[in-house]
Parts: C-alpha cells; structure tokens; sequence
C-alpha cells in the first residue's frame, strides 16, 4: 500500500509540473483577455459624515495593461471585555491596482495580530470582497515540531512540495524575462494608493517604529497643522500633525528633509514621519528635534537680545538659508543637493536652540529646484501676507529659481528687522515687540492693504535713528535695507547676507578685544 501510495503521489507531482509548466506558458504568452473587475464599495467616513452608508458596487477601471484590479476590506475589530462580545466595524472597501499578496478568490486576513485590532484583506474576482474573514496564522517556526503520527506522510508532502517548487523556481525567472521584454513599454507606472491599515513609516532612524511617542503638550498651531512636545523616550521631540486635507504638506516636508546634504546645523533635525490611523480619522505626523526655546517670534515677544545674541541668532540664521539656497554638486561619494526656496520665511519658522543659534524650520510650501528641470505647477502668492515681497504681492513672479530664492531674502530682511527691534546694544529703551508692518498697517492687514502700501508705496518697516547710533547695528541695518529692495535683482543673495553678517559679528569681536585692552586710567 505504501508503495502504491507513493506511486499517486508522483503521479500527482508530475500533473502539477505539468500545471504549472502551462500557466508559465500562458504568462509568457503576455495576451490576457479579462473583463472589468466589479467590487463592493463602502466607506465609513462618508456613511458617518454625509449619511451615505449603503454599500454600492464599483467598477475597476483598467489604469494600466501591465496592472490587476483586485478588491479589498479594512475593518476593526474591538472585544468588549465585560459582555465578551467582539464588535466588527468595516471601514473601507473598493478597488485598488496591483498587489502580489491578493491572489486568493476569498478575502481573508492572516495576520496574527493585527496592529489597532485593523484588518485588511484582498482577493481577486467580481464581489470577492462581499464577505471578510480572520484566520489568524502564526508565523512560520512559532511552533516547535513535536512527534506526529502523520510525521511520515508530511514527510512525503514535504518532498513534493519541495519539489514543485523547486521546478517552479528555475522556470519562473525564464518566464519573467521574457513577459518583462514583451510587455516593457517607455512610460511611467501608474500607481493606485493601496489602502492600509497600519502606520506607514518612513524614518531616517530604523528604531522609531519601536519607540512609541507620547504627546504630552500642544506648542503652536499652524496653517498646515498643531504643533506637539512629545516624548519618544528618552528623547523630547517636536510632533507637527497634520490633517488629511494637508497630507501634501507632509509629504512635501519629508521629501525636504530626506534629500541629500540636507543634514546642516541650522537646519531643523528631521527624525521621521508616521500615517496614523484611528477611529477612522487619519493623520499625518512629523517627527522632529525639539527646541524648548521655541520660535525666534515667541523669544522676541519675552526677551530682549544683546548685540552678541543678536549676532549669534543672525549669522546661524543667514547659514541655515544660504545652505537651504546653495546647490551642491554631486561629488563621488555625495549625490547632489539641489537649491530649494522656502516660500514662507519669518520668526515663527526660525527656532531657538539652548545655545541661542538658529535652525529653520517648515518646509511645507518649499519648491525644489533640479538642475535643468523647469520649477513646475507652482502658485506664486503663498506664504505669509506681511512678509510677502513687492512681486509676490503684484502677482508678477519671474517663475525661475533665483526669483523665488530673492523672495526668500526680502522676508530674511524683515526677520533681521525684528531682531535688530529687540536689540538692547544701542543702550535706550527697547520698545515691545512687533511683527514686521504692524505699526503701520495694524496686526491683521489685508492683501490691498498690503498691496498699496508695499507695492504702491514701496513702504517697509521703520528703522529708529538710536539704531543708527551704533555701529552694529548701522551695518545690520544697511544689510536688512538692500534684503528688502523693492528690485528683485537688487537684492542680496542669501551667500552674501550671511557674509554681511558674518562681518558684523567680527566687528563684535574687535570691539570687545578694543574694550579689553584700554587702560582704565586714560578715560580719567
């Protein structure tokens, strides 16, 4: 009987050999003929939000001869401990375009334990997604082998599989081959966003999916989002969470850290970034270095600077743009670091280290500009209203990289104002802090006001006469006036501000070694 079972079994091997062997071929063959994949639809936001909350069928549209329709589910599921009963609660269904993992005919989940008690599945055929299941698995080698009395047969099993697979991996990357030079075309991928239930994570340290965050005290709110001190033990860090609205802006705030070089110490230290989905509310969140110090706006508010903390604040802050300004070529061991333009420079976006040295912070409305490549589909009045420049203002950008880089100086111009305002070098009363224009147009100006009074006009802030009693602060204050000229190409280059600045530091320096050295008794 042994023997004869034996003898079925390799007669089994051979006709799935031969299965398999006519499915490559079919692969190769690269003419499949399917009709449009029809799904259930559902999702949970609308049903709670517009009282749309039947399930409705969806038709897949084909995005790409080389793509599969399949279908999906997400749903949660919640044990209640004191009635012992589970509660199931579909989120989403619908299509979505190519996944490996989706080949099975019934939409099961495998996951053994699925992260936020979320579940998702995907399966291939019209309806497939009507029903979901959970069988949780264990990952292979969970389980040690204890004694088997079927341990012989699984052995014979294991053989045959062995086998099968064996036959199917040396024939497979033949067939690959060929499918891939019959199919390959010379356009881009087409990408569908594959729903997920679990936090994507995309982290310059491997370790942040291991170290939870806890939020423990919202800082500042934004246009883009709410700003957090968290703890990521044994780290503080910033959390900047943004909703699904703004999704964008967190995508293109990562995008800015992750380029090359963009490591710099007046540059806000990037940790990673995380999708959070819960109670069916998605967001987005940003990790950072915290600075306890906060936004040089806030510092201003509280404290006045001296002429070496001014200095200090100024020099690293011109550093921090002119990095974010230079492109870098790419080198044997660096790729290149292209300019970018931050299009939103002000105090509220310059933090504070302990040390008092500056870093720049959000990135949202950046734009980055490759070499030869043209700046793209841009709108050119963004940013903050008061530090708009003239052009923005006017509606009349040049769309080229060094005009969008000069915008970027005016707004450093007015920045350098704030600083210098809060000065105490000049040894009179330093008046309260206030924003750039705001004791000319008031607190909230509006675009025509804006407009008439910096484009008409040519107005910008006033610069007090007891300022121009000291020496630094003169200089620092002829370098904010050519920042802000109302000619674009007048202006200094970030380079060149930073050098200003530099200077005005060493004279600092000088003063301080010309004080130190004067004999007490020749001022008698």
């Amino acid at each position: 009987m042994g023997h004869e079972g034996r003898d079925v079994k390799m007669r089994s091997l051979c006709s799935s050999i031969a299965i398999i062997l006519g499915f490559i071929c079919c692969i190769s063959g690269s003419v499949v003929v399917s009709k449009q994949l029809e799904c259930e639809h559902y999702v949970l936001n609308r049903c709670q939000e517009k009282g749309e909350c039947n399930t409705t069928k969806e038709t897949c549209e084909e995005v790409d001869a080389d793509k599969q329709n399949h279908c999906y589910v997400v749903w949660q599921q919640v044990y209640d401990n004191s009635t012992g009963n589970t509660t199931v609660t579909v989120q989403m269904k619908g299509c979505f375009t190519q996944n490996d993992a989706c080949n099975q005919t019934e939409c099961i989940d495998y996951t053994y334990q699925p992260k936020n008690n979320m579940n998702f599945c995907c399966c291939k055929g019209n309806f497939c997604n009507r029903e979901q299941k959970w069988i949780p698995t264990l990952p292979k080698g969970s389980e040690s082998d204890e004694s088997d009395p079927k341990r012989e047969d699984t052995t014979d099993n294991a053989l045959i599989i062995g086998i099968l697979l064996g036959s199917f991996l040396v024939i497979t990357p033949i067939a690959v081959v060929v499918v891939y030079f019959l199919r390959k075309r010379s356009k881009k991928a087409h990408f569908n966003e594959v729903p997920t239930i679990e936090p994507e994570v995309t982290s310059s340290s491997p370790c942040l999916a291991l170290r939870p965050i806890t939020l423990i005290e919202k800082k500042a709110r934004g246009r883009f989002g709410t700003v957090w001190r968290g703890q990521m033990k044994p780290d503080e860090v910033a959390v900047k969470i943004f909703p699904q609205q703004d999704k964008q802006s967190w995508q293109t705030e990562q995008e800015i850290f992750k380029l090359p070089r963009m490591r710099h110490p007046n540059i806000l230290d990037f940790i990673g970034a995380e999708k959070h989905i819960e109670n069916a509310s998605t967001e987005f969140w940003l990790i950072t270095v915290y600075h306890n110090r906060g936004s040089l706006c806030d510092y201003l508010k509280a404290y006045t600077v001296t002429w070496t903390e001014l200095c200090k604040i100024a020099e690293s802050m011109a550093r921090g743009l002119m990095h974010l300004h230079e492109e870098i070529p790419a080198t044997k061991g660096e790729q290149l670091k292209p300019a970018i333009a931050h299009r939103d420079f002000k105090s509220k976006n310059v933090l504070l280290k302990h040390d008092l040295t500056a870093c720049i912070a959000d990135f949202g409305l950046a734009l980055i500009f490759q070499p030869g490549k043209p700046c793209g589909d841009t709108h050119g009045q963004v940013g903050t209203r008061r530090y708009m420049a003239p052009e923005v203002l006017e509606g009349a950008i040049n769309f080229t990289r060094d005009a969008f880089l000069r915008i970027d100086v005016y707004a450093c111009g007015l920045v350098l104002w704030e600083l210098v305002s809060r000065c105490s070098a000049h040894g009179s009363i330093v008046p309260e802090y206030t924003l750039p224009f705001e004791a000319e147009l008031g607190p909230h100006p509006t675009l025509d006001e804006m407009q008439d009074n910096v484009v008409m006009k040519k107005l910008r802030p006033r610069i007090s006469n007891q300022w121009r009693t000291h020496p630094g602060l003169n200089a620092m204050c002829d370098t904010m006036e050519e920042c802000w000229d109302h000619d674009a190409e007048a202006r200094l280059s970030s380079s060149c501000v930073m050098e200003r600045v530099s200077q005005h530091t060493r004279y600092q320096t000088t003063q301080l070694l010309i004080e130190s050295n004067t004999d007490p008794a020749d001022s008698v």
